[in-house]
């Protein structure tokens, strides 16, 4: 090879080397950290924790799962998304149906809370949020008289919240995902974060997507939250599917329901 082409080749070589550099500068720097969470146990059970580069709080996950599956694992572009806000991400795992029924599992949610309290974030700097199954769980872990009291709640679609009005949507019984998690309907109205609201409840906002009777449960949870002086804002989603609310968060697919949920966090923190 002559020294001209010699030449060419080393300033192509530091030319790629310069926008590789350049590229990964620009990168924020949760993406950088996204893949490597700080993995702690509560109990018997396992969180984890994505650290924003400058924290000015937390966010609780709870993942759905029906009650009986799903991984504190599965957090798609959530991670991102609250680090970018300054907001450190811990997702946590719950003991799940057959093993644990669904007073355990809420215990179990609590039990993680607490942790973070004591252990990761004050109480006025937390956020509880849970998807589906997780919604209902976390419902119950922070709206039914426990303390101390994160700084706000979202509950992102589910018809749990209301087991009894979300039954009238299918002529009395329970949709397939969630009948199995709540066998008897004698336990439909204690197992409802609707019917168990105790005052000075933390800000709540609501979310519910087009699944059939979530709408018609939302809706009898909020008047009843309202009933007992709660102060809930409440997002329509039902342009959304009930999977897509969650999996697409933080991917800047659905901008209402994205600026909706950034609006409520710098209202409570």
């Amino acid at each position: 090879m002559d020294r001209q082409n010699r030449d060419r080749l080393t300033r192509r070589r530091l030319l790629c080397s310069g926008l590789a550099t350049a590229t990964t500068a620009l990168l924020p720097m949760p993406l950088l950290a996204r893949d490597k969470p700080k993995t702690m146990s509560y109990g018997d059970e396992k969180l984890d924790i994505y650290k924003a580069g400058q924290t000015r709080g937390a966010m609780i996950y709870v993942h759905g799962g029906a009650w009986r599956m799903g991984s504190r694992k599965n957090v798609n572009a959530k991670p991102d998304w609250c680090n970018a806000m300054g907001l450190d991400f811990i997702s946590i795992d719950y003991p799940l149906l057959p093993k644990a029924p669904v007073k355990d599992q809420i215990n179990s949610v609590r039990q993680a809370i607490e942790w973070v309290f004591r252990n990761h974030s004050e109480p006025a700097k937390t956020l509880v949020m849970g998807h589906s199954a997780g919604a209902h769980l976390a419902a119950m872990a922070t709206l039914i008289g426990w303390s101390p009291k994160p700084a706000g709640v979202i509950l992102n679609d589910s018809g749990a919240l209301d087991l009894v009005t979300l039954a009238r949507a299918y002529q009395g019984h329970l949709p397939f995902g969630t009948r199995h998690a709540f066998k008897d309907r004698d336990d439909w109205g204690t197992l409802s974060p609707a019917y168990r609201l105790a005052r000075n409840m933390p800000p709540t906002l609501g979310i519910w997507s087009k699944a059939r009777g979530h709408a018609m449960a939302m809706s009898n949870f909020a008047t009843n939250m309202r009933g007992m002086g709660g102060d809930i804002t409440l997002f329509d989603g039902s342009a959304y599917g009930h999977a897509e609310l969650n999996r697409e968060l933080g991917r800047g697919k659905m901008p209402d329901l994205e600026q909706a949920i950034t609006r409520f966090m710098r209202k409570v923190l």
